[in-house]
């Protein structure tokens, strides 16, 4: 039985990723107002959404998720790198398809590692609290690296474990906790208005939100990286705990969007791409905050129909139907 307050919360968080995907294509982090919009927006979506995948992580299908993201990771390295060639004249494909995940894919394969790795844990009979301290010390471990982060999304993959992590070990426990609070708006309300302020006052390098490079790579010493790197964390746990509190109020609304938001994340990128080749948006930002708005509704509307998830089913045949016996077979 599925959980409507989760589909919600997933409705919430994927219209936040294809608004803030286009905020950051047709106006960019330089504007004022953009740049808070997308700093506060980048603290808690990819977190919460990663949290959400590690609530619905299931350890006896961990065979069959790792190879359904693969069949849709594969043909869409290829296509977004042939649709990027229609509007650059640049077609860049390395015969390595899992070295430079193309921009969105990364969560793709943040998933199947995810999935692995948790595997291994369970595997290994390891106590939650050492789950979470390896992923934790991955998380922070991998700014040290003097390798570039970018190569095989390794940054991305280790930076926002921890939530996978926590959302596997404690997720149900702190949504049921939520539900159960009184105030819980309330406190959600405040919390947002302070990674507000806190987006305003440190002016934080977006590359922090992002998780994709290392401490030498951003010029920031060892210790000064680490404890940058753990505040973000804890920052994105509030607003994990915010968006809950807030779409558990909301009475399941825009459920479909949050039961298709696959084929909205992996088609929304085109979109996005192709329109930023179309306008130009030299206007007044809040103007053209308000377009990337309206864009973003209609986009989340068109791509949360049946059919574009019955469409990605089909493609993903190619590897799931060769590979049934092996996920099939008796534990």
């Amino acid at each position: 039985m599925r959980d409507h307050d989760l589909d919600t919360s997933k409705a919430c968080l994927i219209f936040l990723v294809v608004f803030g995907h286009f905020v950051e294509r047709l106006i960019g982090w330089t504007q004022p107002e953009s740049y808070m919009l997308l700093a506060s927006i980048y603290f808690f979506h990819m977190p919460a959404f990663i949290f959400i995948s590690g609530m619905l992580f299931k350890d006896r299908n961990y065979l069959k998720n790792i190879l359904f993201f693969l069949s849709l990771y594969l043909p869409f390295q290829v296509l977004f790198a042939a649709y990027n060639w229609i509007w650059t004249d640049q077609f860049v494909l390395s015969w390595n398809l899992f070295k430079w995940p193309y921009w969105i894919l990364w969560y793709l394969m943040g998933m199947m590692v995810w999935t692995l790795l948790t595997h291994l844990f369970i595997k290994f009979k390891m106590s939650p609290l050492l789950m979470l301290g390896i992923a934790i010390a991955g998380s922070i471990g991998i700014g040290y690296s003097t390798w570039n982060n970018y190569y095989y999304s390794f940054g991305r993959i280790l930076v926002f474990f921890p939530f996978f992590m926590l959302g596997h070990l404690y997720g149900q426990k702190v949504l049921q906790n939520i539900r159960q609070q009184k105030h819980a708006s309330i406190y959600a309300i405040v919390i947002l208005a302070s990674i507000l302020a806190l987006v305003s006052y440190t002016h934080i390098s977006q590359y922090w939100l992002y998780g994709s490079v290392s401490f030498k790579q951003m010029g920031i010493p060892f210790l000064d990286g680490t404890w940058i790197r753990l505040g973000c964390l804890i920052i994105s746990l509030w607003g994990i705990y915010a968006l809950f509190a807030l779409t558990t109020r909301l009475k399941h609304r825009c459920l479909r969007l949050g039961e298709n938001t696959l084929p909205v994340y992996l088609l929304h990128g085109f979109a996005v791409i192709g329109l930023s080749h179309y306008l130009n948006l030299k206007i007044q930002p809040i103007w053209g905050i308000l377009i990337c708005l309206g864009l973003s509704i209609l986009t989340c509307w068109i791509l949360q129909q049946s059919i574009f998830d019955q469409a990605l089913r089909k493609l993903s045949q190619w590897l799931m139907k060769p590979t049934e016996k092996l996920w099939k077979r008796p534990n």
